[in-house]
């Protein structure tokens, strides 16, 4: 498989089960703030969105990999270190949910560093967007679209303030990211 395929599969792939675990949070009635129905069911919901977070942390740092020798380059490199910093942040949130006492257990500190994962995904992803307009490697609009949705959602945060951590805003673009990959798309 091509550096685009293998990139566009861990960007797709991490979309995939990130929405598995949302399914399932939506399903057991999770907005409504209701508790999983067991053990093994939360740890499957939280497991599946680390391993988004952590595939969508590969396939970033292998669209670094294939923005490298271009013009943004370096800025792609920025975007999936921050995003792997942010990633660990994140599972270290999420990670500390999995004990008995299920998702009911979390402290302000820990939640605070959601809220500086969410920051830190959403500045990198706009670190990405541009790389992807500057290189010129997929079509701008994807580009454009990136920085676009990752910008309007930091004003919206910092507007908005409070819960703020929504998994699914940081996975769409990656996704689009990873499907114009694997379609070959190019400018």
């Amino acid at each position: 498989m091509s550096a685009d395929g293998v990139t566009g599969t861990f960007l797709v792939l991490a979309f995939g089960a990130l929405m598995a675990g949302a399914s399932m949070y939506w399903a057991r009635g999770g907005l409504r703030g209701d508790p999983p129905p067991n053990r093994t069911y939360h740890v499957t919901e939280r497991s599946l969105l680390i391993a988004a977070v952590v595939m969508t942390a590969i396939g970033l740092v292998l669209l670094s990999d294939l923005l490298l020798p271009t013009a943004g380059g370096a800025l792609a490199r920025a975007g999936a270190v921050g995003y792997g910093f942010g990633g660990v942040l994140v599972v270290t949130v999420e990670a500390s949910t999995l004990g008995p006492a299920l998702d009911h257990d979390q402290s302000e500190q820990l939640w605070a560093l959601a809220v500086v994962y969410v920051v830190i995904a959403l500045l990198a992803q706009t670190m990405i967007g541009a790389a992807l307009l500057v290189a010129g490697l997929l079509p701008a609009w994807i580009g454009w679209a990136t920085v676009g949705w990752n910008i309007g959602l930091l004003v919206i945060y910092g507007v908005k303030r409070g819960d703020n951590y929504i998994p699914f805003v940081h996975h769409l673009m990656p996704f689009v990211i990873g499907v114009a990959l694997l379609l070959g798309l190019r400018p």
